[in-house]
């Protein structure tokens, strides 16, 4: 059985929007859930007076926001504020309050650069690749004294997201700007993938004769594409083709039609919330 959260104070008629990770609120227990899933990006802009405000008036909870409000003058006020609220809400156990906290120190020693990326990293691995695309172009922006490698990462990063979206043009000079800065393998098959989607097979063909320094990493490309074609074939998506191709050879195209309309739409929502920004 799991935990049983008490509810405290009641919930929002307007929720809170926590603007950089594209969230709303509606009660505290959300709050709590939001801080604990998202202690990298906390900081004492993000949790400012409005926030408190937010607390007593809409969540009715005059006591915790007067406590909030004092941590907030604390000399490390976002672990103040977040020991507060766990405190007052008992929503956390000690070792997840912990674990939370110890997140928050983590914080404290990294640059605002590293945090901006971590918010990049965050809404990339959560294939929320609109917000990840504005968190790292912001970065790469101010691209004065970062580290080669560094910054090669959110190259890399950027050619993930955009390949994601089938910009595989945009993905291919991000990879290949991440490869040249960090000499990273990764980035360089990476970097061949997104040319093979964008180039026709003749193209692609003078494009690696053009490019001896890649045949190594083309080979390996190669090994990786016939490795998920293998996997592809076992798997329920081959399966399904199979099967639409029969009732398309059968003569049956209204049950092909259903059949690929009932398995493009949860497909067509999830990539509407990939590119929500």
């Amino acid at each position: 059985m799991g935990r049983v959260y008490l509810c405290l104070g009641k919930n929002a008629e307007v929720p809170y929007y926590f603007e950089r990770a594209r969230a709303h609120v509606w009660n505290i227990e959300e709050l709590c859930y939001f801080v604990r899933e998202n202690a990298w990006l906390l900081e004492p802009a993000v949790l400012g007076k409005e926030l408190i405000d937010w607390v007593r008036e809409q969540c009715a909870l005059p006591d915790l926001a007067r406590m909030l409000a004092a941590a907030m003058q604390e000399e490390k006020p976002v672990m103040g504020f977040v020991k507060a609220l766990f405190y007052y809400t008992g929503y956390c156990s000690m070792e997840e309050a912990g674990q939370v906290e110890k997140i928050l120190r983590l914080n404290e020693s990294t640059s605002a650069l590293e945090r901006s990326k971590a918010r990049g990293d965050y809404f990339l691995e959560s294939k929320k690749f609109v917000l990840a695309l504005q968190e790292y172009e912001e970065l790469l922006q101010q691209l004065k004294g970062m580290e080669p490698s560094f910054l090669g990462k959110i190259y890399h990063n950027c050619g993930v997201a955009q390949a994601q979206m089938f910009w595989f043009e945009k993905a291919a000079a991000s990879f290949e700007r991440a490869w040249k800065l960090t000499k990273n393998e990764a980035s360089a098959r990476q970097f061949l993938a997104a040319k093979r989607l964008e180039l026709g097979e003749v193209d692609y063909v003078a494009f690696l004769a053009d490019h001896p320094d890649l045949y190594e990493a083309s080979l390996q490309l190669e090994e990786q594409v016939q490795s998920c074609n293998d996997t592809w074939k076992q798997s329920e998506d081959a399966v399904f083709v199979l099967h639409a191709t029969e009732a398309l050879k059968d003569g049956a195209a209204h049950i092909c039609r259903q059949m690929l309309q009932e398995r493009l739409e949860p497909l067509q929502e999830a990539y509407r919330s990939c590119v929500v920004r």
